[in-house]
């Protein structure tokens, strides 16, 4: 029994790692508010990119703070930092105040989304680890479907209260603080290396390939999580609550689009990206032409499928093309570019608005995902082709 609550206080960890848009069903009701304040709605879309800047930022100097704070430490701190930095909008509904609080939310997500994975591999092996890393990306996408469900509950009361749900922190701290096994804070200094990875020419390349292709997926997994709101209240088509349940139903499929993994990227290879690519493009089609509900989830429901195909995908295929001893610096520069895809997702739609005014941002996406899978096509049969005429 013991065992158990030690694995279920870590998987609870994640749960609110991915949730820094799980409020955007407010988003209509907040550009309403802060219009009367002379706030544009580009300047409130991008409080929910925001907090993307903040984890990045922290990933980047994690390995520095991990030198003077034990593992534990880091993780009380950032479930804290959570807690009171995502639910000061409730108290205060200044827009430079709750900019403010989406950072402290960004740097407390940072402090745990630093140890969420790695605390797994430090106290387990072999299949035991497997097993947990797996449920963990499962738990990670849950816990958002299930904050965003709830903040499409409780949005009634006043877009402000949206916000509250990240007061679950301090029920996943209480748990973590009486469940977690206590070898962590032991093995903490082994977080620090100084060994460097060397990528080779063509590893370097394919690694950022991959990785700007996982940014650009999560790029439009954001920019459907923003608009999907908007776009539902503007066409009339439904109401904010509704929208929330749209965009849990899009985040659930991620852990539907896990249980298929394997066996579509053992049947299609390299060419599940082309494939996930024109599919994706579909689904963003039928957002962007969407005229009832039906239609939107059904767009909303494939595009979140297939986007978490691609990301898995580019995680998976970069863990081949390099050694086992490269594997984690290329998952982190990977993990770092889907940061930024996601904390880019707000100014993307501005320049979309800015240079096609007259077309929605989902079919904009919808024809760069299919020129993207073209280009993905031709490179990968001329480097078949090149196998074949080299041999090797």
């Amino acid at each position: 029994m013991k065992k158990h609550l030690e694995k279920l206080s870590i998987l609870s960890l994640s749960l609110m790692l991915v949730s820094t848009f799980s409020p955007s069903s407010a988003l209509p009701q907040m550009i309403a508010f802060f219009k009367t304040q002379g706030i544009a709605a580009s300047r409130v879309e991008f409080l929910f990119s925001l907090s993307s800047f903040a984890v990045l930022a922290m990933l980047l100097v994690t390995p520095w703070l991990s030198r003077f704070m034990s593992e534990k430490a880091m993780i009380i701190t950032g479930l804290l930092l959570v807690a009171f930095g995502g639910s000061l909008p409730v108290l205060v509904q200044d827009y430079a105040l709750v900019y403010l609080s989406r950072i402290i939310l960004g740097l407390g997500l940072g402090f745990i989304n630093a140890r969420a994975i790695s605390i797994i591999s430090e106290n387990y092996r072999g299949a035991e680890r497997m097993q947990m890393l797996g449920v963990r990306g499962s738990v990670e996408i849950l816990g958002n479907a299930v904050l965003t469900a709830i903040v499409g509950l409780v949005l009634g009361f006043g877009w402000s209260t949206a916000f509250a749900i990240y007061l679950f922190a301090l029920p996943i701290l209480i748990f973590y603080l009486l469940c977690s096994p206590a070898s962590q804070v032991k093995e903490a200094p082994k977080v620090t290396q100084k060994s460097k990875v060397r990528f080779t020419k063509r590893e370097l390349s394919i690694i950022i390939a991959l990785a700007l292709l996982a940014g650009f997926a999560i790029n439009i997994n954001s920019a459907n999580t923003l608009r999907i709101p908007i776009l539902v209240i503007s066409l009339g088509l439904g109401s904010a609550s509704q929208a929330s349940f749209i965009l849990s139903i899009m985040m659930l499929m991620g852990i539907v689009a896990g249980l298929f993994f394997g066996g579509l990227l053992k049947r299609f290879g390299v060419y599940l990206i082309v494939l996930s690519l024109l599919f994706l493009a579909c689904g963003l089609t039928l957002i962007s032409l969407a005229q009832n509900l039906l239609v939107m989830s059904l767009g909303a429901m494939i595009s979140g499928f297939l986007y978490s195909i691609i990301v898995t995908t580019t995680f998976s295929l970069a863990s081949e093309v390099v050694e086992e001893s490269k594997i984690a610096s290329a998952t982190t520069l990977i993990l770092v570019f889907c940061l930024l895809g996601g904390a880019s997702a707000s100014y993307v739609l501005e320049l979309f608005v800015t240079i096609s005014p007259s077309y929605p941002a989902q079919l904009v996406y919808a024809m760069m995902c299919l020129l993207l899978a073209m280009v993905v096509f031709i490179g990968q049969a001329l480097l078949t082709y090149r196998r074949r005429a080299t041999g090797k």
